[in-house]
C-alpha cells in the first residue's frame, strides 16, 4: 500500500512539474549593452503561452540589478517617446509576445556591476500561472541589434 501511495504521490508532482513548465516557453531573450558610467539596463524577450488558459508575466528580478521592473515603451500621437512601468504584461493563451525595443521591455535599474557583451545575466520571470521560469540572457551590443531605439531619452 505504501509504494503505490509513493508512485501516485511522485505521479502527481511529476505532472504538476511539467505542467507549469511547459506551457510558459521563453526565447530569444537578450540585455543591452550599456557603457560602464550606466547603471541601468533593458532585457528583451520572446514569450510563448502554449497553455489553453492566458497568463500574465506579473515581476521579474536579476540578482544582476538591485530594482527590476517591467516597462513599457511607447510613442504618443505627438512622436513623443515616453516610458511608463506597467504591472505585468499579459501572455494570451496560444500567443507569443515579444519584449522588444520600443515595446514592453524588462528594466535593470541600479546595476552592481558594468554589463560587457558575451556575459549572460540571470533573470527569473513571475508568471500568474506558469510560476517563475528562469533565463539566462546573453549582453549584446546595439550593433548586434536594430537602431530604431535611439531616441530614447
Amino acid at each position: 500500500m505504501k509504494s503505490l501511495f509513493l508512485a501516485l504521490a511522485l505521479a502527481l508532482f511529476a505532472f504538476s512539474y511539467s505542467h507549469a513548465e511547459d506551457t510558459v516557453t521563453v526565447t530569444d531573450a537578450w540585455v543591452r549593452e550599456v557603457p560602464p558610467a550606466s547603471t541601468i539596463s533593458a532585457a528583451y524577450m520572446k514569450i510563448a503561452n502554449s497553455g489553453d488558459k492566458d497568463d500574465k508575466l506579473v515581476s521579474a528580478s536579476s540578482t544582476a540589478a538591485e530594482t527590476t521592473e517591467i516597462h513599457l515603451s511607447s510613442v504618443d500621437d505627438k512622436g513623443v517617446a515616453k516610458m511608463e512601468k506597467v504591472d505585468g504584461v499579459v501572455v494570451a493563451a496560444g500567443e507569443t509576445v515579444e519584449l522588444k525595443p520600443g515595446s514592453y521591455h524588462i528594466m535593470l535599474i541600479g546595476l552592481k556591476e558594468p554589463l560587457k557583451a558575451g556575459e549572460n545575466v540571470e533573470i527569473v520571470l513571475d508568471f500568474e500561472n506558469a510560476g517563475e521560469v528562469t533565463v539566462s540572457a546573453p549582453v549584446k551590443g546595439m550593433d548586434k541589434q536594430s537602431h530604431e531605439d535611439h531616441s530614447h531619452h
